[in-house]
């Protein structure tokens, strides 16, 4: 389970929930774009009875999470955007693309994942483009990205520099899903902004 280095430490202080970005789950059969994704989110939470959030995603998660909290800002209290972009550059796409393809799908249905849903998902994130959004957040923003994953520190940057209340942390030693290859080291940011 991706989260669960980071969820456990967490648990004991606070109700954590983990849930799917809507349009991923491998039985769902329809991508949602960023909107509708965020929409759907946040209809998740409120019939979770929670009206005002602390939100985290990764990646493409943190993109539905910045469009959450833009669409509904009196919602989400505090926000910590990992890996995100603001708007995916297009060649970095393409290649992640065509090295997905090459993932056989039974390595991806291991973890849970449809390697169909990740290609559709990168097409979807290829289009996105959350510039005007940016501007409408107004939860207090931790914007974190590996020192290794070059690739989204422009785009982490950007969201730092687009969202009012933003500060951009980079993680030495870390690549790109910080959950996954640093879950200590984003468990103590994650205490440290969360509780402050």
């Amino acid at each position: 389970m991706a989260w669960e280095d980071v969820v456990v430490p967490l648990y004991g202080s606070r109700r954590i929930l983990t849930p799917w970005v809507p349009g991923l789950r491998p039985t769902e059969t329809q991508l949602l774009g960023l909107s509708d994704a965020a929409a759907a989110l946040d209809q998740q939470l409120m019939l979770e009875g929670l009206q005002q959030v602390d939100l985290c995603g990764v990646s493409y998660g943190a993109m539905v999470a910045t469009r959450l909290a833009a669409d509904f800002p009196e919602r989400v209290r505090r926000l910590v955007l990992v890996a995100g972009q603001v708007r995916p550059p297009r060649l970095a796409m393409r290649a992640q693309s065509a090295a997905l393809r090459l993932v056989p799908a039974a390595r991806l249905a291991d973890a849970g994942v449809s390697k169909e849903r990740l290609l559709q998902a990168l097409e979807v994130t290829r289009s996105a483009d959350l510039t005007q959004a940016l501007e409408r957040v107004q939860a207090q923003t931790l914007v974190l990205v590996g020192a290794k994953d070059k690739v989204n520190q422009p785009g982490s940057r950007a969201l730092a520099d687009g969202i009012p209340s933003a500060r951009l942390r980079i993680v030495e030693g870390a690549g790109h899903a910080l959950n996954e290859e640093a879950p200590r080291a984003l468990v103590e940011l994650l205490r440290d902004f969360l509780d402050d």
